[in-house]
């Protein structure tokens, strides 16, 4: 029974430590370093950042028309502008781009 309970306040006793030394090895992660753009490679992310803006103020503009159509009940609006809805471009936007200023944030979590 003593070796039991000895082993076990010694396994108790180690795995706090196994837990710090752990922590002290993690690597920590760091921003990548951005390398200079072209101002041509600049200016085709600029265009394409715009375009992805224009697309999402478009979504926002259809889902309102869509919501206004929902509350008067009007069926043909709500298909007109659903449809509208569905037919704007989508830009695949990398997730390196999505840090620049001029970036607009969209998708379910925005309030339109």
């Amino acid at each position: 029974m003593k070796k039991i309970i000895t082993i076990t306040f010694l396994a108790l006793s180690l795995f706090p430590s196994c837990l710090q030394s752990n922590k002290d090895l993690s690597i920590e992660t760091e921003e990548p370093i951005s390398t200079p753009r072209s101002p041509q490679l600049q200016k085709e992310i600029d265009e394409l950042l715009a375009k992805d803006a224009e697309n999402k103020k478009l979504e926002k503009e259809y889902l309102e028309q869509i919501r206004i159509a929902q509350e008067n009940n009007d069926t043909e609006a709500f298909e007109f502008f659903f449809q509208e809805y569905i037919d704007v471009e989508r830009l695949s936007i990398p997730e390196e781009l999505k840090k620049e200023p001029n970036y607009v944030e969209g998708g379910v979590n925005l309030k339109y």
